[in-house]
């Protein structure tokens, strides 16, 4: 039975054999990711290797990506496992285990608070077997734009054609985003706006017993508009007069998907504005429906329902590590938290 050495190292010692996996088991992912991550304000990637001792194979990889969430007016230091990838040949009798055991040993080298990961199924037993504990499940929504793909599962295509618009228009006249308040002006994000991250202290500090992720303008900067992955619109509110800072949102389009990565504000009007301001961008764009993932305790989760999202019943789970943190039971993750 092979052996392995697991151990630290830059990712450039290894960058062809990354690129390589990257190719095989998470295609699409860009070379460029690779530098981007050592740039994450919250702290550079750390990155372990399994490597077979006899050949010197690289055997498998995972990595912690350091995040920082705001709990109470307390910084909460937590790190994601990502980049977790076997060879082949060694998925079997390999280091899986042992990866995911190393990782979690880093978690006290580097002061971190917690761990979380979101396994598939095919990972999850091994994770829960390195000692991470489900936290609780996150429920992935839905707020049709087009109704034709849905119906015609129960239907002819002639008749769910038919049928679509009454439906939409039943699904606007139910949505309470249809009656929000208060019209906001939308525009992208101004990056030299010295005012953002005053707004952005002030949502942490109104949020009493509910754990947020990084806010701060260098970051969401970093996070989207530097990312070599993914092209993210973030657009923000402002009061019609005067040019007062009301919420933003984090959105980003794909096969005909608009996903919505996050929505901060710090009033539930202007939660329920926004969303009317995503539908009308989905309409725009011909989208077939507004996704977005959201952690069961997260109270967006029951605003989204009173505003027609609803349960694809394609469920995932949280995971921790160690399991008995308190913060994360008041988490408000959504997708912007999936990844770094």
């Amino acid at each position: 039975m092979p052996k392995f050495h697991i151990f630290r190292e830059s990712p450039a010692l290894f960058r062809e054999q990354i690129l390589r996996f990257w190719e095989e088991y998470l295609p699409g992912t860009p070379a460029a990711r690779l530098d981007w991550l050592e740039h994450n304000p919250a702290g550079p990637t750390i990155w372990l290797f399994a490597v077979e001792e006899k050949t010197g194979e690289l055997a498998g990889t995972i990595s912690l990506f350091p995040k920082d969430l705001f709990f109470d007016g307390k910084k909460i230091k937590a790190a994601i496992l990502g980049d977790y990838m076997l060879h082949s040949k060694y998925r079997v009798f390999g280091p899986a285990l042992s990866l995911l055991k190393a990782a979690r040993d880093y978690r006290d080298q580097e002061n971190f608070d917690f761990l979380y990961t979101i396994p598939n199924a095919q990972s999850k037993k091994i994770v829960e077997k390195a000692g991470f504990r489900s936290a609780g499940r996150l429920y992935n929504l839905m707020c049709p734009q087009h109704c034709d793909f849905l119906l015609k599962k129960y239907t002819g295509a002639r008749t769910a054609k038919i049928l679509e618009k009454p439906l939409l228009f039943a699904l606007k006249l139910f949505s309470q985003a249809t009656y929000a308040g208060g019209k906001g002006f939308y525009e992208a994000i101004d990056w030299q706006n010295e005012a953002f991250d005053e707004f952005c202290h002030q949502v942490h500090a109104s949020r009493t017993q509910c754990m947020t992720g990084e806010y701060s303008l260098s970051y969401l900067d970093w996070r989207y508009r530097q990312n070599p992955e993914y092209n993210f619109q973030l657009i923000t509110s402002k009061r019609p007069q005067g040019n007062d800072l009301q919420g933003f949102f984090v959105i980003s389009e794909h096969d005909h998907r608009l996903e919505l990565y996050d929505l901060v504000s710090l009033r539930e009007e202007t939660d329920k504005a926004m969303i009317r301001e995503i539908a009308a961008i989905a309409g725009k764009i011909n989208c077939r429906g507004i996704y977005s993932m959201v952690y069961q305790n997260n109270p967006l989760l029951s605003l989204l329902k009173k505003c027609c999202f609803f349960d694809t019943k394609d469920h995932a789970e949280l995971f921790t590590y160690p399991e008995n943190v308190e913060a994360v039971q008041y988490w408000c993750f959504t997708a912007a938290d999936r990844n770094i």
